[in-house]
């Protein structure tokens, strides 16, 4: 099982326009004179609109065709971005940040639904299977996320700011172009399916949307362990998203090296990722996201002791490295424990704890950064991800539900004479035996 060349397109194009715009947003802000206090409130907006992106998505995920969802996502992300590189206030930025996560976050959970739902011949990926396609999709967003800053800060030489926006634009466009082909493709492909149904045999439509399975609150006691670790982990990097910049550049880093210092995180991620399953497979995966997540938040309380640029960069590496075990191990164990028919809502549910860790992390750090400086928002983001990795351990039990009904099973061939049974009495009926005197 490997992922398709569209689905790879898609995450690297996506990617790269989001990182490469949030890697110069803080630069941005500033040039356009936005208040400190104010960025953490931009910001927050992007994670309230991927929070309820992802809400959305959880909630009719499984109607529509994941390569549908992907396409709405593209378009939006695309329409954020332009609203970046035109408007001025910092209440329009913030809008425009709302609309760029909220595309984004469709984006990614409709590639996961979608590679999710391409499992060979309609069967259940084997061992490790889904590790090394989540591993491939990884590397691919990944990828996005170290060529994003590197052009960002390429543009922010050359074009300043604006820029660097106009450019997050152009490459969110292209991931619309290929997303919309490949949307067209599905749509041909599933026609054709249909048109060749026999009575007897029906071909898998892989994009199909999915049948709703048993009510969310059971399925949420069951991703509770990846979905509280993915909370911690992504409040983690929302509070650097705000500090990360300020940081550096109290530091005396220039910003070119601001905006390429995020493929930090990007290029141990590229190489290590689609080996992400190989990492001590004899540990559990809740145990080495767990230990992931409980590494990255020490690695953040480090930063306050740091006191070089060359030091705060080699402990992002090695955060890199965290981060490239992690996050495909998270999306296998999702998919796995979600089973068929409910991979859209899951991966909704994992979209929002993203967007929402994001989100807290993000606005807890902005009012960190104006109250106290960096050095709090880093020992906080590091305690929250830590306190994640531990309630992680505390069993959240599944509501009870009734099984799903059966589907109704296909008339025998056999006659009553060699079943034994009346063809007026039901198969459900006891069998009356006579009695002896």
């Amino acid at each position: 099982m490997s992922a398709p060349l569209p689905v790879t397109a898609v995450a690297f194009l996506a990617r790269a326009s989001q990182l490469g715009l949030f890697s110069a947003e803080t630069l941005i802000l500033l040039d356009r004179g936005v208040a400190k206090s104010a960025i953490g409130l931009v910001m927050a907006a992007a994670a309230a609109g991927g929070a309820l992106a992802q809400l959305a998505a959880g909630r009719w995920g499984h109607r529509r065709r994941t390569t549908r969802m992907t396409l709405l996502g593209t378009v939006v992300q695309s329409a954020g971005c332009l609203a970046f590189a035109t408007l001025t206030p910092w209440w329009s930025l913030a809008a425009a940040d709302f609309l760029l996560m909220a595309g984004a976050a469709l984006t990614a959970t409709g590639l996961r639904a979608t590679l999710a739902a391409h499992a060979p011949g309609g069967r259940g990926p084997g061992p490790d299977q889904l590790e090394r396609a989540y591993g491939r999709l990884t590397a691919a967003q990944m990828l996005g996320a170290l060529v994003g800053p590197l052009g960002a800060g390429a543009v922010l030489l050359h074009g300043g700011t604006t820029g660097a926006a106009w450019a997050a634009t152009a490459v969110a466009l292209t991931a619309a172009a290929v997303a919309g082909t490949a949307d067209r493709r599905e749509r041909a492909t599933a026609s054709d399916s249909g048109a060749r149904l026999s009575a007897r045999e029906k071909l898998p439509a892989p994009a199909l949307p999915e049948p709703a399975a048993g009510p969310p609150s059971a399925l949420l006691g069951t991703l509770w362990p990846p979905l509280v670790l993915l909370f911690g982990i992504t409040a983690l990097y929302g509070g650097y998203s705000v500090v990360w910049a300020v940081y550096l550049r109290d530091l005396g880093a220039r910003n070119a090296l601001i905006a390429w210092s995020a493929a930090c995180l990007a290029l141990p991620a590229l190489v290590l990722s689609p080996r992400a399953g190989a990492v001590l497979p004899r540990v559990s995966r809740h145990a080495r996201i767990r230990c992931a997540a409980l590494l990255l938040g020490c690695c953040a309380c480090l930063y306050p002791l740091v006191g070089s640029v060359a030091a705060a960069v080699a402990v992002s590496l090695a955060e890199g490295v965290l981060l490239a075990v992690a996050l495909p191990l998270v999306s296998a164990q999702v998919a796995r424990d979600a089973g068929p028919g409910r991979t859209a809502r899951a991966f909704g549910f994992l979209g929002t704890a993203d967007a929402l860790g994001s989100g807290l992390g993000t606005a807890l750090g902005g009012a960190l950064l104006a109250q106290g400086g960096a050095a709090d928002a880093f020992r906080f983001s590091g305690v929250l991800c830590l306190l994640c990795a531990a309630a992680s351990l505390i069993p959240v039990p599944a509501s009870s539900t009734r099984p799903p009904a059966a589907p109704p099973s296909a008339p025998s061939s056999l006659s009553s004479s060699e079943t034994g049974r009346s063809p007026h009495v039901s198969r459900s009926s006891p069998r009356i035996r006579p009695v002896r005197r």
